[in-house]
Protein backbone atom coordinates (compact mmCIF):
# COMPACT_ATOMS: atom_id res chain seq x y z
CA UNK A 1 0.00 0.00 0.00
CA UNK A 2 1.29 3.31 -0.72
CA UNK A 3 0.88 6.09 1.72
CA UNK A 4 2.58 8.73 -0.51
CA UNK A 5 0.67 12.20 -0.64
CA UNK A 6 0.57 14.00 -3.74
CA UNK A 7 -0.93 16.84 -5.07
CA UNK A 8 -2.83 18.01 -8.48
CA UNK A 9 -2.11 21.30 -10.02
CA UNK A 10 -4.39 22.26 -12.90
CA UNK A 11 -2.00 23.24 -15.78
CA UNK A 12 -2.80 26.37 -17.54
CA UNK A 13 -0.02 25.53 -19.66
CA UNK A 14 -1.22 21.94 -20.38
CA UNK A 15 -4.64 22.19 -19.83
CA UNK A 16 -4.91 19.76 -17.57
CA UNK A 17 -4.35 18.31 -14.35
CA UNK A 18 -0.67 16.99 -13.18
CA UNK A 19 -0.01 14.89 -10.07
CA UNK A 20 3.36 15.83 -8.40
CA UNK A 21 4.89 15.64 -5.13
CA UNK A 22 7.89 16.23 -2.44
CA UNK A 23 10.54 14.09 -3.25
CA UNK A 24 11.50 14.38 0.87
CA UNK A 25 8.13 13.26 2.43
CA UNK A 26 8.83 14.36 5.38
CA UNK A 27 10.00 17.77 5.13
CA UNK A 28 6.96 18.64 3.93
CA UNK A 29 5.87 18.92 7.50
CA UNK A 30 8.86 21.20 8.35
CA UNK A 31 7.05 24.99 9.42
CA UNK A 32 9.86 26.46 8.38
CA UNK A 33 10.62 24.10 5.13
CA UNK A 34 11.80 26.47 1.96
CA UNK A 35 11.19 24.01 -0.84
CA UNK A 36 12.84 25.05 -4.11
CA UNK A 37 12.29 23.73 -7.65
CA UNK A 38 14.91 20.47 -7.22
CA UNK A 39 11.98 19.40 -4.30
CA UNK A 40 9.27 18.88 -6.69
CA UNK A 41 8.74 15.43 -8.14
CA UNK A 42 6.38 14.88 -10.89
CA UNK A 43 4.15 11.91 -11.21
CA UNK A 44 2.84 11.93 -14.73
CA UNK A 45 4.56 11.74 -17.94
CA UNK A 46 5.49 14.95 -19.31
CA UNK A 47 8.39 16.13 -21.48
CA UNK A 48 11.12 17.49 -20.12
CA UNK A 49 9.89 21.09 -21.33
CA UNK A 50 6.49 20.39 -19.72
CA UNK A 51 8.04 19.87 -16.73
CA UNK A 52 9.83 22.81 -16.70
CA UNK A 53 6.30 24.69 -17.30
CA UNK A 54 4.70 22.43 -14.54
CA UNK A 55 7.36 23.05 -11.88
CA UNK A 56 7.10 27.18 -12.88
CA UNK A 57 3.76 26.70 -12.34
CA UNK A 58 4.04 25.09 -8.96
CA UNK A 59 6.44 27.44 -7.48
CA UNK A 60 4.40 30.44 -8.67
CA UNK A 61 1.45 29.05 -6.83
CA UNK A 62 3.19 28.42 -3.64
CA UNK A 63 5.10 31.67 -3.88
CA UNK A 64 3.16 33.37 -1.29
CA UNK A 65 3.10 30.64 1.38
CA UNK A 66 7.22 30.50 0.70
CA UNK A 67 7.03 34.76 1.59
CA UNK A 68 5.31 34.28 4.62
CA UNK A 69 7.67 31.21 6.03
CA UNK A 70 10.77 33.64 5.07
CA UNK A 71 9.29 36.70 6.77
CA UNK A 72 8.09 34.40 9.95
CA UNK A 73 11.89 33.16 10.02
CA UNK A 74 13.47 36.12 9.46
CA UNK A 75 11.22 37.28 12.63
CA UNK A 76 11.91 34.58 15.04
CA UNK A 77 15.95 34.97 13.92
CA UNK A 78 15.48 38.80 14.97
CA UNK A 79 13.92 38.13 18.09
CA UNK A 80 16.69 35.26 18.92
CA UNK A 81 19.35 38.28 17.85
CA UNK A 82 17.57 40.83 20.37
CA UNK A 83 17.39 38.21 23.34
CA UNK A 84 20.58 37.70 23.36
CA UNK A 85 22.08 41.29 23.82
Amino acid sequence: MNNNIYFCIASNELGREIAWQWKDEKKQFFKTWIPSENDIQIIDEVTPDEKALVIAEIMHEIDPELRDIKLQRNKQARERRSAKT
